[in-house]
């Protein structure tokens, strides 16, 4: 797949993440699987003829790995994950419990 489309597939996912309004949780658009690693991060990756859909953990390991033939498939998974991370730390922090990290969204 050429490097253009590539570039459009991204900003295509980063105006729904603005749309959303989820800029400030932990994501990865196609930087290369061992590029820009962080813990409980979201991330999505071109790998051969598939987009592979994850999250890191703790020590930035892999945390289930999705695979897709379509693009929009995988963007749908990847916004997935964000949702249920916004939803999961929020319940964490309404029962007193410590979030994955520090972030602005959690207190919404």
């Amino acid at each position: 797949m050429n490097r253009d489309l590539m570039e459009e597939y991204k900003k295509i996912l980063e105006d729904g993440i603005q749309i959303l309004d989820y800029e400030d949780l932990r994501y990865s658009i196609f930087e290369g699987p061992e590029n820009n690693r962080q813990e409980y991060q979201i991330r999505i990756e071109k790998n051969g003829e598939t987009f592979e859909v994850y999250m890191t953990a703790d020590r930035a390991g892999v945390m289930g790995k999705y695979e897709f033939k379509d693009i929009f498939d995988a963007f749908h998974q990847f916004l997935s994950i964000m949702q249920d991370t916004i939803l999961s730390n929020r319940k964490r922090v309404r029962d007193g419990d410590p979030p994955e990290y520090p972030c602005q969204l959690w207190d919404k």
